[in-house]
């Protein structure tokens, strides 16, 4: 990480831009990917790259309490490393997101078996939920989101459940505006001064009669 002692100022770099997109396809991985801390590291390194102390700086916390995280996200290949610098004789590693989006592959859905994939659904469903209400909890505490009644409306926190009886042709009609509800919301990503992040959790399914 950044404790050997080498003579070269510069050591190498690979590429920095992330793929478009990553498929966790294996229960060990999806373990990793769902802890949040790991995926606060992951967005901190998601627009561009950086040292274990610059995210360490981000994210309020000691550099060593993240060598653990950060080499288990790159073993696992979600983050890569960008370039490898020599600063006061050690080596410092830039790390940047391996893609801009990680999806889960249909197959952990699924459910498990007796053994190691019995709860791969779980785990599935930590990586999304669990993040999500950490993420609450701190835009909350940090009065970015605002629920007052008299906040603007993009400000307040918008949470609900709704029910509806659908046909199998409505049910895949609005499957399909989800979608692409999702997709133009990605699309108008656009980091800059005037741009500030927000977080879209959509989550449509059948029911039990």
């Amino acid at each position: 990480m950044e404790t050997d002692l080498v003579n070269d100022d510069h050591i190498g770099a690979s590429t920095p831009e992330p793929d478009p997109q990553l498929i966790i396809s294996t229960l060990e991985t999806l373990r990793v990917f769902a802890d949040p801390l790991r995926q606060q590291i992951l967005d901190c390194v998601r627009d561009e790259s950086r040292t274990v102390k610059q995210i360490a700086a981000l994210l309020k916390r000691q550099p060593t309490k993240l060598y653990y995280h950060i080499n288990l996200l790159e073993e696992h290949k979600l983050i890569r490393v960008t370039d490898t610098r020599i600063v006061s004789g050690i080596i410092e590693k830039h790390y940047r997101a391996a893609a801009r989006r990680f999806e889960i592959r249909r197959a952990l859905l699924l459910p498990g078996v007796d053994g190691e994939d019995a709860d791969r659904l779980d785990a599935a469903l930590d990586a999304i939920l669990n993040p999500i209400r950490d993420e609450i909890h701190r835009a909350v505490g940090q009065q970015i989101i605002d629920n007052h009644e008299d906040a603007l409306a993009h400000r307040k926190l918008l949470l609900r459940r709704a029910f509806a009886r659908l046909t199998d042709e409505q049910a895949a009609t609005f499957y399909a505006r989800l979608e692409a509800l999702i997709a133009e919301f990605e699309a108008a990503d656009s980091p800059n001064a005037a741009t500030h992040p927000h977080r879209l959790l959509i989550g449509y399914f059948p029911m039990e009669e």
